[in-house]
């Protein structure tokens, strides 16, 4: 059944101005190098210590972290890579952590680990519990709309996380350990379902549209709190986007991949896959392969070798395991996308 789930989140305005008044002193800000010139003059006269983060290379920020000088806290400020450096730092050296995501384009404040490299590959390790995870709505709605609307694609893969959990099931290939629970797929469809009705909201980045997507991205604790299960909240829609990852050698801003992997895995399990791919077109999310800066060969790459790479990189049983995708699937996918966005076109110089 499902599970309490949630750090403390707070929704407001000035919230990054308070925490010199708050924090443990002193406190280390973990942020980058692009945010620290907006945030510094709210730090003035603290007694806290900026790191800039460059790489999430766990050998790095190991080294970083023997050279800094004592805190008392850590204070994790930006995006992924800050929010994951802030709580390795936390984790490493038993200190209090306080998040504050400055964009909704995934639910990295609201997990207990930290997401680094290990010889090219990630791991999540650690266990970083903040004091709260602090939203302020007006730093949200300053952030680049296109990292805002991407955050819809860690909730939206609740979708393709269960229907790839009953798919296993039905087979007999899901993991003992993660039997699948009906309670737990209906509050993750429940998620989903919120933010199909919100769309208006989400796409004018709305108090309200924020706090949809606050509440979505939040149940990123479920992941513990039911057990380190990932089956309801991951599945073909993360492996595709790990396997474009993979074959392109590029990072990617988080959303539009996912969500590329959402359409495709609905198609692929023939459920909700244009109401999938209205939803992003409503909110101004755009998922053709141009607009992230790699092609449909690219994508066709990914697709053909994507039974192959799950397997050898031991993900669970996923619809992706059994599928061989060849370029009739691919068009029609392309198709689908290129009937509502029109076909890529490049901005005019």
């Amino acid at each position: 059944m499902p599970q309490t789930h949630g750090f403390q989140t707070v929704l407001g305005r000035n919230l990054v101005g308070e925490l010199r008044n708050v924090v443990h002193r002193p406190f280390l800000v973990v942020t980058m190098e692009d945010l620290w010139p907006r945030f510094a003059e709210a730090f003035d006269g603290a007694e806290c210590e900026p790191y800039l983060v460059h790489s999430v290379d766990e050998e790095e920020l190991l080294r970083d972290l023997a050279a800094l000088p004592d805190f008392a806290a850590v204070v994790g400020l930006g995006g992924g890579m800050a929010i994951d450096a802030a709580k390795y730092f936390a984790w490493r050296r038993r200190r209090p952590l306080f998040q504050v995501q400055t964009a909704l384009s995934m639910n990295a404040a609201w997990g207990h680990r930290a997401g680094v490299r290990s010889n090219g590959v990630v791991r999540y390790v650690g266990w970083a519990v903040p004091e709260a995870v602090y939203i302020d709505l007006d730093v949200i709605r300053a952030a680049p709309r296109a990292l805002n609307l991407s955050g819809v694609g860690d909730i939206l893969c609740c979708h393709t996380g269960v229907l790839d959990w009953k798919y296993a099931t039905d087979r007999g290939r899901c993991e003992p350990k993660w039997p699948f629970e009906p309670d737990l797929a209906a509050d993750a469809r429940a998620a989903v379902d919120r933010v199909l009705a919100g769309l208006d909201d989400i796409r004018d980045l709305t108090d309200t549209g924020i706090r949809i997507l606050v509440e979505g991205l939040s149940r990123g604790t479920s992941y513990h709190t039911n057990g380190w299960n990932p089956r309801p909240i991951e599945g073909i829609d993360h492996f595709f986007f790990y396997a474009l990852e993979f074959g392109t050698g590029r990072k990617f801003i988080h959303g539009p991949p996912v969500c590329l992997g959402i359409y495709i895995g609905s198609l692929l399990h023939e459920c909700r896959a244009e109401e999938m791919l209205r939803a992003f077109h409503h909110i101004g999310l755009d998922i053709r392969p141009e607009a992230m800066g790699v092609t449909w060969d690219d994508v066709a790459r990914a697709l053909a070798g994507l039974r192959r790479f799950v397997r050898d990189a031991g993900l669970w049983h996923s619809i992706a395991h059994d599928v061989e995708i060849g370029p009739e699937f691919v068009g029609r996918v392309r198709r689908g996308i290129e009937a509502l966005y029109g076909p890529w076109a490049p901005a005019a110089r």
